[in-house]
């Protein structure tokens, strides 16, 4: 089915182009591929940021109106400061005021919660306003309030599935028949989550019928997924049987920011629900909080904790997947072509045999600080925030026309 919009694409070293989409036939329908056409009718050329008086608008919720208020301020007082020629061509936008006037504007970043049109219906009715008249004076956007609508986990799964990307299979819940049909199809054990969310908050294990059971008579957290748990424990070339990567089960993350992949995160846990809340590093910080009253007796008792929680074997992975080339970079810059979204975060992780297994991809991801990441001096995770900070900023100048 041929549909007209916009998008930036990248060709080779021509620089960033606005293209009009005169045929969207995407690979994980199955029906073709994507045929692009120059727009010759732009009036705009590359030029540098000295030479632009256009800027680039970045649409976020307002007040009350959003989670994460005030979503990117910091990514925005690092560009001033470090990058104030950017910083200037730069405006933001928030739902809840005044629409924006587009004279101006030559590229649009939507920074917006998901599923926008489930969940924040009057910011989506706003921004969808936004896009149309984007669309009509030919403008590139990134993350549309369109691909953003009617995002969730079961959608994302059903394309993931459909694309042949390396994800678990899934399927959507909505009874406890399904979840019967679940058990059946699966086995156990399952994992269930919620399908809206991208908390870890409703999500559970059923490792035996008795759980299965549990859940039939207090009823199911909404509308949710379900997939097998796969376990992805095992030691890796060169690691102990011992290791992290044996005891542990573990999630890495991975930024998409336009066309540059940023590697951010890895946590290890001793459940399969991995998140920094479960994480071996919360685990310390909790034996720290109960430490306090022991007095001198507290540095050892520390140090203790710490070689049993696998603490300094944890930053060394953490800062070895920051620092290595990524695994199958590509496979990411696939899924998110797969969601017609330009801006998302990764979870995933990687067999002991090296294949990855893509959990789910959050559009909305919260983005600490490079001075307030959590121990983010045991993590030494500045460089890898700055290196964030610096694909944002790629995808401004992508946005404005300014050729790399």
């Amino acid at each position: 089915m041929a549909r007209n919009r916009m998008l930036r694409t990248d060709v080779g070293n021509v620089g960033p182009v606005v293209h009009r989409l005169v045929s969207l036939q995407t690979p994980f329908c199955g029906r073709g591929g994507l045929h692009l056409e120059f727009d010759s009718q732009s009036s705009h050329q590359e030029e540098s940021l000295d030479e632009l008086v256009d800027t680039v608008l970045v649409v976020r919720h307002g007040p009350d109106r959003g989670r994460m208020p005030q979503y990117g301020d910091h990514i925005l007082d690092w560009l001033r400061a470090e990058r104030p020629d950017l910083a200037r061509r730069i405006r933001v936008h928030e739902t809840g005021t005044a629409p924006p006037v587009l004279d101006d504007v030559r590229g649009i970043f939507f920074w917006l919660a998901d599923p926008l049109k489930i969940k924040y219906p009057d910011c989506y009715a706003e921004t969808l306003a936004i896009q149309e008249e984007a669309q009509r004076r030919r403008l590139p956007m990134m993350n549309r309030p369109t691909a953003l609508a009617n995002y969730d986990k079961a959608a994302q799964a059903r394309r993931f599935q459909e694309a042949a990307l390396p994800s678990p299979p899934a399927i959507l819940i909505e009874s406890l028949d399904d979840l019967d049909d679940c058990v059946q199809r699966f086995g156990l054990p399952l994992l269930v989550r919620g399908s809206q969310s991208f908390s870890q908050e409703g999500t559970i294990v059923l490792r035996t019928r008795r759980d299965v059971a549990s859940v039939q008579m207090a009823g199911l957290p909404g509308r949710a997924i379900a997939t097998p748990l796969m376990d992805v424990r095992g030691p890796r070339a060169g690691s102990e049987a011992r290791d992290l990567w044996g005891r542990h089960y573990h999630r890495k993350r991975v930024l998409l920011i336009g066309d540059v992949c940023v590697p951010y995160s890895l946590f290890f846990a001793r459940t399969p629900v991995v998140s920094q809340e479960t994480s071996v590093y919360a685990d310390y910080q909790s034996w720290r909080r109960r430490f306090r009253a022991l007095g001198r007796l507290r540095k050892p008792a520390l140090a203790f904790a710490a070689r049993r929680l696998g603490i300094r074997r944890a930053l060394e992975l953490e800062g070895e997947f920051a620092e290595a080339p990524l695994e199958s970079e590509e496979v990411f810059r696939r899924a998110g072509a797969c969601l017609e979204l330009e801006f998302l975060a990764f979870d995933f992780a990687t067999t002991p045999t090296g294949e990855i297994m893509i959990w789910e991809a959050n559009p909305y991801p919260y983005l600490a600080a490079a001075d307030s990441t959590f121990l983010g001096n045991w993590r030494n995770s500045e460089p890898t925030v700055r290196r964030a900070y610096r694909a944002f900023a790629r995808s401004f100048e992508l946005l404005l026309g300014v050729p790399h």
